[in-house]
């Protein structure tokens, strides 16, 4: 995992919106995506290309959030090609590609972006891609798409086309808890192939306090961010995993009391009645940069 571009919170923003996109600027996200696929009609599919390229900056202003891009399904053969054509001439980092449910399609997808990379004169390999789980397949096939290319920064689980297809109830019970099981299973898959876990939207806009519970879970279950679909949860999500003020603390005296130790000639330690050994100390230290990552204070 790239800790270096370890983000936390994902915000989608429908291309089509040129305020929406002008506020994006501004906002604290870690990644703003920018939608060609569910947030925008069919009718401006194709328009959406150039309202985005008219009002998105060619240089990110300073400390803005980094660029993807989400364009439609390779399926949509009138729209897949030209909508990675159009994301490459944007300056960004990246796109994420929806309903991936094996590794050759991720495969197939990652060959076009090298062409098109040729074409525009921009070093092959260089576009990252987040990949979106979306399906029962999907989540069989968890592991191969997210170890599938090397491109891969993260691979998010989709909730909503995920339950559409498994004909799961519309109103869902708080945290998310039917689907608990495949949201830890994808996570597991991110873990396994070393990239980066993105969580479910939350679509209850006015429930901030169910959103602050369902990120908390979500970090327990192993996941590094959360996907948003308005500002107003940006800091919940960013809040959510950013390592604690506690956390920090208690990460510093662990690696304090852990490297005298093993200066001592000891390995492990017991401090304050908790066993503490390597890969403890691991996790500290991997607070520690999180929290420096994040500029958190230490």
């Amino acid at each position: 995992m790239e800790e270096d571009l370890l983000a936390r919170s994902c915000l989608y923003v429908p291309a089509h919106k040129p305020r929406m996109i002008e506020k994006s600027l501004s906002l604290p996200a870690d990644i703003v995506i920018y939608d060609y696929e569910d947030a925008v009609p069919p009718s401006m599919k194709i328009e959406s290309r150039s309202i985005l390229n008219e009002v998105l900056p060619s240089l990110p202003p300073p400390n803005s959030s980094r660029r993807y891009i989400r364009i439609n399904h390779p399926r949509h053969t009138e729209l897949f090609h030209d909508d990675i054509d159009a994301a490459l001439y944007l300056n960004v980092e990246g796109l994420v590609i929806p309903k991936m449910e094996t590794k050759e399609q991720v495969i197939s997808v990652s060959k076009e972006i090298s062409s098109l990379e040729q074409r525009h004169g921009i070093d092959i390999g260089s576009t990252k891609l987040i990949v979106l789980i979306e399906s029962p397949l999907g989540l069989v096939n968890a592991y191969s798409i997210c170890s599938a290319d090397c491109r891969i920064l993260a691979v998010q689980f989709g909730g909503e086309d995920y339950s559409r297809e498994m004909g799961l109830p519309l109103v869902r019970t708080g945290e998310d808890k039917e689907l608990l099981y495949q949201r830890a299973g994808a996570a597991n898959a991110a873990s396994a192939a070393n990239v980066q876990a993105t969580d479910v939207i939350w679509t209850a806009l006015d429930d901030l306090d169910g959103l602050r519970l369902e990120a908390a879970q979500a970090r327990r279950l192993g996941f590094t961010s959360k996907a948003a679909v308005h500002p107003s949860q940006i800091e919940i999500i960013n809040s959510a995993f950013n390592p604690t003020s506690e956390e920090i603390a208690y990460s510093r005296e662990v690696i304090n009391v852990l490297e005298k130790a093993i200066d001592e000639g000891t390995g492990v330690v017991n401090h304050n009645g908790v066993f503490l050994e390597e890969p403890v100390i691991a996790r500290a230290r991997r607070t520690i940069a999180l929290a420096q990552r994040f500029g958190l204070e230490l």
